[in-house]
């Protein structure tokens, strides 16, 4: 495997892909699934630095294998079990929770999920 996909970031990317549809992580969970483990705040980071389009160039000139096509983010939450995009400047305030409840998941009137109902126990797969 060449060197830029074994990057912290897109350890976390592979990851999120694999989140099932109806399913969600937390930033911790990510982070507690990586080899080499980041902070739940470094994951968040590499969840604002997916890029949005796809043919994004990477460093060796190739083009990147991760978006916002292709990586789910939106099935990434906080931990007290909250979307964390609503005051993205690129990312439409409501977005994340309407593609979550488009895979029934179900949010309470504060905008919460039952992350003991919806969190992927991706070690039990």
């Amino acid at each position: 495997m060449s060197k830029s996909k074994d990057t912290p970031f897109n350890q976390v990317y592979a990851i999120v892909q694999k989140i099932p549809r109806g399913k969600v992580l937390t930033y911790g969970e990510i982070s507690r699934l990586m080899d080499k483990r980041l902070s739940a705040a470094a994951v968040g980071w590499a969840m604002r630095a997916l890029p949005a389009e796809t043919g994004k160039k990477g460093q060796n000139g190739q083009n990147y294998p991760f978006n916002s096509h292709n990586v789910p983010w939106h099935r990434v939450i906080n931990s007290r079990g909250q979307v964390s995009t609503n005051n993205e400047p690129n990312i439409p305030s409501g977005l994340q929770q309407s593609l979550l409840e488009a895979e029934g998941i179900v949010f309470d009137s504060a905008g919460t999920i039952n992350l003991e109902s919806y969190l992927w126990r991706a070690r039990d797969d």
